[in-house]
């Protein structure tokens, strides 16, 4: 999941700084079930509180990273972005990974600094994610998420495979009508995948479709907000009709759609006293995504006595804010700082 996770929005009166961070509390919330091998409420067809939080990433990932498109429509300066905002903090959190790995491996240092945790470091740093150090947390569970140091990270290579699609359409031409109605198209082509009667077999896509379909639907919000902005009511209507429609045909998935899309992006605009400020202290939501898992992994491992859910949560709840606290002021905003030379590295005229 954000994820996911665009630069920071420009409108510092907004919700959407606040907004990214809950999500990523959220998923922390759901994975400590998870982790303490409880059982997590689902509402149903697998919704969890974590499943909706990834969907909530992934549409305000979609909306800001088309915004950052409108404030700046050149390819390479637009890839250059993305860039200082994903990879420096993963390489980092993935070589911080490492190192601490090394601490808490049941195998001896010459064998744990091997060809494994070299795959390790590379596939992360290349966006493929590799889930697995040698001796961590390798009790061999029938879960085999238990066993991963970065469990959350899947949704990287997604959420740049998303940013490609910006691109694209940008080069193109997002700001006509036609290639909206070509992005709408593709959610809706998205979306269907994932409805009842398409294969399964692979679950990993039907995940990817999914998400996709979300950043996408972010994508057009941004695109069409005027026209939105003009049509509040009969937008809300449609809405409150797909939510008819879903209870009436049990149908868990449209619902989720119905709703995550319309009130993420609502309340994201918003100016609530709190989580308008939420950035003050730095976009902590990224790199704590990146590191929750495995502060999770080690506080429930090193427990001094039988592990509770309040009380690991909320010690890993802290930990990672703190990681995310350094990872932003000695990584991210130095990383990305270098956007204010982007235009003097790739000028118009490359356009």
């Amino acid at each position: 999941m954000d994820t996911l996770h665009p630069s920071p929005s420009g409108h510092p009166a907004n919700n959407f700084d606040g907004l990214r961070l809950v999500a990523s509390l959220m998923v922390l919330v759901s994975h400590q079930f998870v982790l303490l091998g409880m059982h997590e409420s689902v509402l149903a067809d697998g919704m969890t509180l974590g499943s909706i939080a990834v969907a909530m990433f992934f549409v305000m990932s979609g909306y800001l990273v088309a915004e950052s498109w409108y404030h700046d429509p050149h390819v390479m300066r637009f890839a250059m972005r993305r860039f200082l905002r994903i990879w420096p903090a993963l390489f980092v959190a993935t070589l911080v990974i490492a190192v601490v790995g090394a601490a808490v491996t049941s195998l001896p240092l010459h064998e744990y600094f091997g060809r494994e945790t070299r795959r390790f470091i590379t596939f992360n740093a290349q966006l493929r994610p590799y889930y697995t150090l040698p001796g961590v947390f390798a009790t061999t569970p029938a879960n085999a998420s238990l066993s991963a140091v970065n469990g959350s990270w899947w949704t990287i290579p997604l959420e740049a495979k998303c940013y490609a699609y910006v691109a694209v359409l940008g080069a193109i031409g997002l700001r006509r009508r036609m290639f909206s109605l070509l992005a709408l198209a593709v959610v809706a082509v998205m979306y269907a995948k994932t409805l009842p009667g398409h294969s399964r077999d692979n679950a990993f896509d039907n995940f990817c479709y999914f998400y996709t379909a979300f950043f996408l639907a972010g994508v057009c919000a941004r695109q069409f907000a005027a026209e939105i902005s003009r049509q509040r009511l009969p937008i809300a209507g449609a809405v409150a009709a797909c939510l008819l429609a879903a209870a009436l045909l049990q149908h868990a998935r449209l619902a989720q759609w119905a709703a995550v899309v319309p009130l993420t992006l609502w309340f994201g605009r918003q100016s609530t006293p709190g989580l308008r400020s939420a950035a003050r202290f730095g976009d902590l939501s990224y790199s704590s995504y990146l590191y929750a898992y495995f502060v999770q992994q080690l506080t429930v491992r090193l427990w001094p006595a039988t592990p509770t859910y309040p009380a690991t949560a909320g010690v890993a709840a802290i930990v990672t804010l703190l990681l995310a606290w350094c990872s932003w002021h000695a990584v991210e905003s130095p990383a990305l700082s270098l956007k204010r030379r982007l235009r003097g590295w790739f000028p118009d005229f490359a356009h």
